[in-house]
């Protein structure tokens, strides 16, 4: 069953993971070399800008309700669905008899 991203992530965002180690890397880069560190926080800073145009465009950030969600939200109705069947019918899920226990 799919399971929401957000218990996946915990507190904090791999997004943000990643974007403190970019500045970490860029600080680290800085102190070594000047030029060294402003050409990978040109870099950085063009892989940002391209990031922030996709998930505008395509993306979280563009207002559109994620495929992924509806999926989990399908699967949690179908499963609280069929909760609710068996808890009606008394009955589970009919089990396959296991061919160890045969006579």
């Amino acid at each position: 069953m799919p399971v929401p991203s957000e218990r996946l992530a915990g507190w904090l965002a791999p997004k943000w993971i990643v974007g403190a180690v970019a500045l970490a890397a860029f600080t680290l880069l800085v102190n070594f070399d000047l030029r060294l560190g402003l050409a990978a926080g040109a870099l950085f800073g063009v892989i940002a800008v391209i990031w922030l145009y996709v998930a505008v465009r395509f993306g979280s950030l563009s207002g559109v309700p994620s495929i992924r969600t509806s999926i989990v939200e399908s699967a949690q109705v179908h499963s609280r669905n069929r909760r609710s069947a068996e808890a009606r019918t008394g009955l589970a899920a009919q089990q396959r008899p296991d061919p160890a226990e045969r006579p």
